[in-house]
């Protein structure tokens, strides 16, 4: 099983996502075409909390909304699958969501919605996670991001 790991250059933030979970997100993006579509990050973090170990997602929610440059991510059912999960010592990391036939970039809305999670803290998660996944089924891109509460964004590179 390979992973795509996304690391910062000082080793201070990482994040690994299985290809299992990879193909599964490509097949979400693929269904949505040619609008976005997006999800929750769910997994762990390592003992000394250096790495992010991305094991699962949570589709969109029924009551998410999106278009061909824009995705508003519901909130049906997330509380209860998310609380599920914490049995399972599987927990909310963060987003994930499809530029579709487009770069892996943020948008000044994606940064905006992230510090707004970092900051709130019903999420429990000073410092979220960003997938952003760009392009179409011939060509995927993945852009990874960290949104540490109160200060930058770091956008991490891939390994």
């Amino acid at each position: 099983m390979n992973n795509l790991i996304f690391t910062e250059s000082n080793q201070r933030f990482k994040i690994s996502i299985p290809n299992e979970i990879l193909i599964e997100v490509q097949k979400l993006c693929e269904l949505s075409f040619p609008n976005e579509t997006g999800g929750i990050l769910v997994g762990s973090y390592s003992e000394e909390f250096k790495c992010a170990d991305v094991s699962g997602i949570i589709v969109a929610p029924p009551d998410s909304k999106s278009g061909p440059t824009w995705f508003s991510r519901g909130t049906n059912g997330v509380k209860g699958e998310l609380d599920r999960l914490w049995f399972k010592k599987k927990f909310y990391i963060g987003e994930w969501h499809y530029h579709p036939g487009s770069s892996s970039n943020l948008s000044s809305q994606d940064i905006k919605q992230m510090i707004n999670i970092s900051n709130n803290e019903n999420y429990k998660c000073p410092e979220p996670i960003l997938l952003i996944v760009g392009g179409k089924s011939d060509l995927w891109e993945y852009s990874g991001y960290v949104f540490p509460k109160g200060k930058p964004f770091v956008y991490l590179i891939s390994e």
